[in-house]
């Protein structure tokens, strides 16, 4: 599928544990989570948190945030 407009390639993110899934899709870039909030949603999931979706640009900044490292 082609990206166009204000749409980007994104990544669905998941936590189980320490572990962190990643599903890739196409979504609008305004509505993506940023980095920071993204690990905090994962860090404090329940089962009514609903998964943030991070723009594929931001994933870097994502791992290292999640793995503890400064920004």
């Amino acid at each position: 599928m082609a990206v166009a407009g204000s749409m980007t390639t994104a990544y669905t993110l998941r936590a189980f544990g320490d572990t962190v899934y990643t599903e890739r899709t196409t979504y609008p870039a305004a509505s993506c989570t940023p980095p920071a909030a993204a690990v905090d949603t994962l860090r404090h999931w329940t089962a009514a948190s609903k998964p943030p979706i991070v723009q594929g640009s931001d994933m870097a900044t994502f791992w290292r945030l999640w793995n503890g490292e400064a920004d």
